[in-house]
């Protein structure tokens, strides 16, 4: 048990030693944001991932429903989200380790509205649309 106490040391050292300054390290915490940019209705936001059902939330106009998680060790955390309101539908990733450049290190804002669904690019400061909705 002596030996196994120094080795997990290192090893933990080595992991912290192995995270860029660019990429998000397993430590880190991630935010995602959905925000309801829509004109007048009501936005039902349903995310989860493989572990974690975050359940249905219905976000009124101009409000934001959002939640915290940690990477893990793989780097392939992966959560997603079905949005819906009287406009349409659409099911997708909200995050993912391909979608972290285009995120703040630590935060991800998707916007919907009338006309689809956007993700804030913090390399450009603007919403890119990503999705537009399914009847």
């Amino acid at each position: 048990m002596r030996t196994m106490k120094p080795c997990l040391l290192f090893l933990v050292l080595l992991i912290c030693l192995c995270q860029t300054q660019i990429s998000n390290s397993i430590f880190d915490k991630m935010r995602v944001h959905v925000i309801n940019g829509l004109t007048k209705e009501t936005l039902n936001v349903h995310c989860q991932s493989k572990d974690d059902d975050l359940g249905s939330h219905d976000v009124s106009v101009n409000e934001e429903y959002s939640w915290k998680f940690r990477l893990n060790f793989w780097d392939s955390t992966l959560f997603f989200c079905n949005l819906s309101w009287k406009g349409g539908h659409k099911s997708f990733d909200a995050y993912r380790s391909a979608i972290t450049d285009e995120c703040e290190e630590s935060d991800c804002r998707w916007r919907a509205t009338d006309d689809g669904i956007y993700l804030f690019i913090i390399k450009h400061k603007v919403y890119v649309q990503k999705y537009k909705w399914e009847p």
